[in-house]
């Protein structure tokens, strides 16, 4: 009986680890788009598997580059908008009255793409850095696809003084 427990330690590590890299990635944060939250240099855990919702930090890549982007979600599939010159309101309200709002400045090019929409499309999400006087977010390249998200920042894990979780 002793072998058996001794033999199933290392498998029920194996089977762990194999579940761990399915389920978490870690990355590098690099910037300062996401100050006070996160800094340059920070190194956090992204659940792959987790439902993405309002507010949550989220990391993901482009098309074509191959640096993680770490942003926080403010539009939602399905959310109302209005896109007027370069600025877009974001209706938050589900009831629809324009209640909960929020306005942002897009780039020209940006306003230009998404002006003829009236909701955000279905698998696509508004994107915005919390510091937002040097974030490259949805602002300036539009809806973030689902397909590109990588996952939902859950843990800081690095510099070890400053581990926490992200919210």
């Amino acid at each position: 009986m002793k072998k058996i427990v001794v033999c199933s330690i290392p498998v029920l590590f194996v089977l762990l680890a194999v579940w761990m890299i399915g389920h978490f990635k870690i990355h590098p944060v690099s910037g300062t788009s996401m100050e006070e939250k996160l800094h340059d240099g920070d190194h956090v855990v992204v659940n792959t598997q987790s439902t993405i919702e309002r507010y949550d930090v989220v990391g993901f890549s482009l098309g074509g580059e191959s640096d993680l982007y770490v942003k926080r979600v403010i539009g939602m599939p399905g959310d109302r908008i209005i896109v007027a010159n370069q600025t877009m309101i974001i209706n938050l309200n589900e009831a629809g009255d324009l209640t909960t709002t929020y306005q942002v400045k897009l780039s020209k090019q940006t306003a230009d793409k998404l002006r003829q929409l009236k909701e955000i499309p279905k698998d696509n999400y508004f994107l915005l850095g919390d510091h937002l006087d040097v974030s490259n977010d949805s602002r300036s390249f539009g809806f973030v696809s689902r397909s590109l998200i990588e996952g939902k920042i859950q843990l800081r894990l690095y510099p070890l003084q400053r581990i926490d979780t992200i919210s």
